[in-house]
């Protein structure tokens, strides 16, 4: 039987212990994504924010250390399956392409419903964050993939890179493009016919002739050098998308100290940034660079702007339809987002309310 003292001494240990300070805690992270580092969502994310984040948990005395392993390139998921890679904790923290969930993510991908609206990468960034702060469906979204939501990645505005010559939508008849997801629908009433891959996949389809060109940045065009194969780029400006996102999975962040977790949310705004930054730096060097290498640039008219947007079919309002069926708040979300272009000085080409 104890004695009352041993009794009171055992219960002012466990008391010691439990008001002692933490011992330093190193926590295992993974950092990942389906494209490689030479695209800007993924050099932001390994040359930015994984040494960026120990580096501020230590500035602030932080006792916590993220232990990272990095896995890019496709290294654990393909772009069609990461965001049930990180749903299912295969990474931590990644880029998740939203681009290629218009089905699972359609709120995210309400851009790809209204194109020729805003293709400046800042501003596209800026409108990406303020929907996940002000349209709580956005965020819920990401929580049915077990997901938390840290910040908006934008892409430079969407050309065209074929291999002949485009001075008239007359001359998409009979093409077979790539189109990464939902940019597939910016080519109904043109006479081409989509073929859905990633930047990756796409100059070995062109070279093989599974197709004929291209929809996509110009900050792809250089690095998977499909300038090569496809030496026409055509300046078109169909409008920039929110492309993707930096992700965390849920149950990794609830397991988080509440510093990391602060430093990994200020990362993600930040990321959201540099990512701009950086898009926008490349897209005048890259344009430069493939024309010294052969590329012919031309720009589309006008006119044949405003053919091609007028000859789209309401994929606005065919899109706000099918999503306000299923529950989701649609119209809320397209009109947030046109008059998010509004308020920052861009008018649409064509007014997708209608």
């Amino acid at each position: 039987m104890k004695s009352k003292g041993n009794t009171t001494a055992i219960a002012a240990a466990c008391l010691a212990l439990l008001a002692a300070p933490a011992a330093a805690d190193k926590i295992k992270m993974t950092a990942a994504s389906s494209h490689p580092p030479v695209l800007p969502w993924v050099d932001v994310l390994t040359n930015h924010v994984v040494p960026e984040s120990n580096a501020r948990l230590s500035a602030m005395g932080s006792d916590n250390e993220i232990i990272w392993t990095e896995a890019y390139a496709g290294a654990l998921f393909n772009a069609s399956n990461a965001l049930e890679g990180v749903e299912a904790g295969l990474a931590d923290l990644a880029w998740v392409g939203t681009i290629f969930e218009p089905a699972k993510l359609p709120l995210q991908n309400v851009h790809f419903y209204a194109p020729f609206v805003v293709g400046d990468v800042h501003t596209l960034t800026e409108i990406g964050n303020e929907l996940h702060d002000t349209v709580p469906a956005l965020n819920a979204q990401w929580d049915r993939y077990n997901q938390k939501f840290l910040g908006a990645m934008a892409d430079g505005s969407y050309h065209l890179i074929t291999n002949k010559p485009i001075n008239s939508i007359e001359d998409l008849q009979g093409m077979k493009l790539l189109a990464g997801g939902a940019v597939a629908n910016w080519l109904q009433g043109t006479g081409a016919t989509a073929v859905n891959s990633s930047f990756p996949e796409f100059y070995n389809s062109i070279s093989t002739g599974v197709a004929d060109g291209a929809v996509m940045t110009i900050n792809g065009m250089l690095p998977f050098k499909i300038h090569e194969v496809a030496p026409y780029i055509t300046l078109v400006d169909m409008g920039g998308p929110i492309t993707g996102v930096l992700t965390v999975n849920n149950d990794t962040w609830d397991s988080l100290p509440g510093d990391v977790q602060d430093t990994l949310s200020e990362l993600g705004r930040e990321y959201s940034v540099k990512v701009a930054d950086t898009v926008a730096a490349r897209e005048e060097k890259f344009l430069a660079t493939m024309q010294e290498q052969g590329a012919n640039v031309s720009t589309l008219s006008a006119e044949e702007r405003a053919k091609w947007a007028a000859n789209l079919p309401d994929l606005a309002g065919d899109w706000v339809r099918l999503n306000t069926d299923a529950g989701l708040p649609a119209d809320e979300v397209l009109r947030a987002f046109l008059d998010g272009a509004r308020s920052r000085g861009f008018e649409p080409l064509r007014d997708w309310t209608q």
